[in-house]
């Protein structure tokens, strides 16, 4: 049938949205705008912040230099070497060092190592102590004193484990010489980590902020005592990182949040949205109607196309409209149509196909089996006239009657024992009982269903190629046990076993039945069709040992349940 040519297509109510999306240009360039705005702040903040960081730098150079030559003077005095070999009290030595420490109100003490006397002589605020070396006052004056190498008016930050109240401070340790050039002892210059932060950190340009002195990434003063000896770890992009490195190579770093920096511009950005949101709100009533018309085939057809995908092939999608998506609607409907059809087709082909091959399989007995078993019972009728005959003619009954009866694909366990029973009965006669087959089938067991001759196959392998009959004691036992869901068999010989190369002929197919004509390959197919992964059939072998082979099938008491 001809199809109507569409009127008002998808591109004009798309350029009929469109019109009314360019509308919100007016709060786009207001959000720019703002955005502009807050750069701005952002950055005079920013570069203030710097030159207040600049200042708090000057001014930790200012404190450490004097603290460095303060420490320089003293360790070239000669009174302080003379000193330093008076008598046991030091008396003379401490007060000299209080000169020393009250020459500059920011440092905090002074500290002197004795080397032959191995005594530190301590002088701070708290007074004067006289301490014997140890192995943390060692490890403090080693870490403390400055390096022979790098920035000499760089101090050494430590915390002083010398003491009782251990405390953080910035160091200048410098070695004592005599006139030998042989070291008699150390002198420190102390400045307190707390000082320092009062005087450089908590200024008023920064007092909004939070501020660190760093080094090497590690802090080494802060408003937190907690946050000290701890890395400065990466900040969000909410924050503002401002830093500025001292001569002392010693960095301050200042951090302030954005959200405090543009507060004052919040309400006036507030006030922007507000009017962009009631115009928006003004336009999109006209374009929500639009799209609604426009979307409502769109969202009709998605919900087919769900249906479809669940399984359901008797959907069929409304026609709304003679556009784009109606032609879509029409197109998806002739689809589905199609696709229903084909199925149908395909699924009634696949299983007259699969019925008839596993019917043929199952119910086919070779005349040359009939022929071969006939004669020896009719010999063995002409020879014996004995009752043994009427057993093996019951047992041959009883399994062509198993074999091609139509009660369907599946039989019980205890069924298809019985046809093995019987057959093992006529293979036992015709090979003069040279073989004996143990059967332990556990009796809960019997009741489930599997494939018909299913085992036969194997039984019959194990007899006319397994076993030797010329000797003595050959044996088959055959074992039937449930594990969990799942149904196990085994038929295994102690015959001469096999190669891989001929377990590898053996489920190829070169190989099959005389009885029913089913070869080992067979049983796999068909424990594919019936079960899929879920059933198998394993060989295993060891020439001079036997042969066993294992089918895994999964427990079933219904005979319908994995039919065809």
């Amino acid at each position: 049938m001809e199809k109507k040519r569409i009127r008002f297509g998808l591109r004009e109510k798309v350029l009929l949205t469109v019109i009314g999306v360019s509308m919100l240009i007016t709060a786009v360039m207001s959000f720019i705008f703002y955005r502009y705005l807050v750069g701005s702040i952002q950055e005079n903040y920013k570069e203030n912040i710097k030159i207040s960081l600049q200042v708090c730098a000057d001014t930790f150079d200012d404190i450490m230099k004097e603290a460095y030559f303060t420490c320089t003077y003293a360790t070239a005095s000669e009174e302080l070497k003379q000193l330093m070999h008076g008598d046991e009290t030091y008396d003379a030595l401490i007060a000299l060092l209080q000169q020393y420490r009250g020459s500059n109100s920011d440092i905090q003490s002074v500290y002197c190592y004795i080397k032959e006397a191995g005594q530190l002589v301590k002088v701070s605020a708290d007074g004067a102590q006289v301490v014997d070396s140890s192995a943390e006052v060692l490890d403090w004056m080693n870490s403390a004193t400055l390096r022979e190498t790098g920035n000499r008016f760089s101090p050494m930050y430590n915390i002083d484990t010398s003491s009782m109240i251990q405390r953080q401070f910035f160091t200048y340790g410098k070695r004592i010489y005599d006139g030998d050039g042989q070291e008699i002892g150390r002198l420190f210059v102390n400045v307190d980590e707390r000082n320092i932060y009062f005087k450089c950190l908590k200024s008023e340009e920064t007092q909004n902020n939070t501020c660190y002195m760093i080094k090497d990434q590690l802090v080494v003063s802060a408003t937190d005592t907690s946050a000290l000896e701890s890395r400065l770890e990466e900040r969000e992009n909410t924050m503002l990182v401002s830093v500025c490195t001292a001569m002392t190579d010693y960095s301050l770093v200042s951090i302030s949040d954005l959200s405090a920096i543009t507060a004052d511009l919040r309400s006036t950005k507030n006030w922007i949205l507000l009017v962009a949101l009631l115009l928006n709100i003004l336009l999109c009533m006209p374009v929500f109607f639009i799209v609604r018309g426009m979307m409502r085939p769109m969202g009709e057809l998605e919900k087919k196309m769900e249906r479809v995908k669940e399984g359901d092939l008797s959907v069929r999608a409304e026609i709304y409209h003679r556009d784009e998506i109606g032609s879509l609607s029409e197109n998806f409907n002739d689809m589905i149509q199609q696709i229903e059809l084909l199925i149908d087709e395909l699924v009634t082909e696949r299983m007259l196909k699969k019925e008839a091959e596993i019917e043929a399989l199952q119910y086919q007995i070779t005349p040359h089996f009939m022929y071969n078993t006939l004669s020896s019972i009719r010999y063995a009728a002409a020879l014996e006239h004995s009752d043994r005959i009427a057993a093996l003619l019951q047992a041959f009954i009883e399994l062509l009657r198993l074999s091609a009866s139509d009660r369907g694909a599946f039989i019980t366990v205890q069924q298809e024992m019985q046809m093995v029973e019987n057959y093992v009965m006529m293979q036992k006669f015709r090979y003069a009982d040279s073989f004996e087959v143990e059967m332990d089938v556990a009796p809960d067991t019997k009741r489930f269903y599997v494939p018909r001759l299913l085992v036969q196959p194997l039984v019959e392998n194990a007899i006319l190629h397994g076993l030797n009959h010329r000797e003595k004691e050959n044996r088959i036992t055959i074992r039937v046990m449930q594990d969990n869901q799942q149904l196990a068999i085994k038929v295994e010989d102690n015959g001469a076993g096999m190669t891989k190369e001929e377990i590898y002929r053996l489920m190829h197919g070169e190989r099959r039945s005389k009885f029913s004509g089913i070869g080992i390959s067979n049983i796999q197919e068909r424990l594919r069709l019936y079960y899929g992964e879920q059933g198998s059939l394993r060989y295993d072998s060891e020439q001079g040992k036997g042969t066993s082979a294992v089918i895994v099938l999964p427990v079933s008491d219904d005979p319908d349940a994995y039919t065809i």
